[in-house]
């Protein structure tokens, strides 16, 4: 599905709903008989003006609330993200404080209506209306940090990338400086992988996709690199990384974990093979996510480094496949996998 707040856009300030509302009120006109008293065009006519202003702020607060999705309905993986970049709490209760003004707003209405209705004297609908706009604007002035609110962490909400979590996706782990991102880029077949960056907290989302042509259709599998997600152990990891790895799991169903097992990358073969025990721990141990072993940089790996590397994990032939990211060479076993794993008619 679509981010469910991709339509979610800009919140304006207390004094922007004013301006817009007075605005329009002002060249507003009431429909009134050009023969009628005067007093009758000048109830009409400041009516008319305060009630076009009071609709006007009432449909557009009520855009506002609308655009914002129930989070509690969103599906896990969303309502899971969106807890990332906001305090649920404290969305719902500014979108509650909002909905909590519109009666105000009708009321003034009645009472304008009621009061211009016993007037005597032209001039007396003018002040009507001026009390009138002035007790609008104090209550949306008293609303403002809301309306502000709304407007910062729209920008975040949006942000959040548009995954299916109906269609597969394959998570790809491992410390920094591995090959992720290039296992992610050469994992197609033969075609440029689509790949965007998306904010995530303060890391990235590489996410790219793969189509596998199946008998009678095409589906697609999403891949997602997560830089600073999953590259370093779960001890090290604040609440809201441990809540990224949470989010990924709802939906995740298989991880392809990245080794290099040179000392290229910075991280030695241990702490990864660590890093790699404790994500299998987290993701495949109710054995709803399977993982696949890619040892990468087999160009500059000894042979030593990988039995190595495969005794130490237990690893059998079909568990795991060398790889070079930067070349591709191998990456047709790991898309043939893929192709076999998802080619379920």
């Amino acid at each position: 599905m679509n981010n469910p707040f991709s339509d979610f856009y800009h919140v304006p300030n207390g004094q922007e709903l004013l301006d817009i509302a007075f605005k329009r009120a002002m060249k507003s006109s009431a429909q009134v008989s050009k023969n009628a008293p005067i007093l009758l065009k000048a109830k009409k006519k400041e009516l008319k003006r305060i009630k076009v202003a009071i609709k006007e702020i009432i449909e557009r607060i009520l855009q506002i609330i609308k655009t914002v999705p129930m989070i509690g309905e969103l599906p896990e993986f969303y309502k899971e993200l969106a807890s990332l970049i906001v305090d649920i709490d404290e969305l719902r209760l500014t979108l509650g404080k909002l909905n909590g003004i519109l009666p105000i707003f009708n009321q003034i209405e009645r009472e304008s209506s009621k009061k211009l209705s016993q007037i005597e004297n032209p001039k007396e609908a003018d002040k009507i209306r001026r009390s009138a706009f002035g007790r609008i604007s104090s209550i949306l002035r008293k609303q403002n940090a809301n309306l502000e609110y709304l407007n910062e962490i729209r920008g975040g909400l949006r942000k959040i990338p548009s995954l299916d979590y109906t269609i597969p996706c394959v998570v790809v782990a491992g410390y920094p400086n591995v090959g992720k991102s290039s296992i992610v880029k050469n994992v197609s077949t033969n075609k440029k992988i689509e790949v965007q960056e998306y904010p995530f907290t303060t890391k990235e989302l590489n996410l790219g996709h793969l189509e596998i042509q199946r008998r009678f259709d095409t589906i697609k599998i999403q891949i997602m690199d997560t830089p600073g997600i999953l590259d370093r152990p779960m001890p090290s990891r604040n609440n809201i990384e441990l809540k990224a790895i949470l989010a990924l799991k709802t939906i995740s169903d298989l991880i392809l974990f990245v080794f290099d097992p040179t000392p290229a990358c910075g991280y030695s073969i241990n702490s990864q093979i660590e890093l790699f025990q404790e994500i299998k721990h987290n993701f495949t141990k109710e054995g709803k996510i399977s993982i696949l072993v890619l040892i990468n940089k087999m160009d500059l790996a000894s042979a030593k480094e990988i039995d190595y590397l495969k005794e130490h994990l237990g690893l059998k032939e079909n568990e795991y496949f060398l790889t070079n990211g930067l070349t591709g060479e191998n990456i047709d076993k790991v898309i043939t996998y893929l192709y076999n794993k998802y080619n379920q008619d």
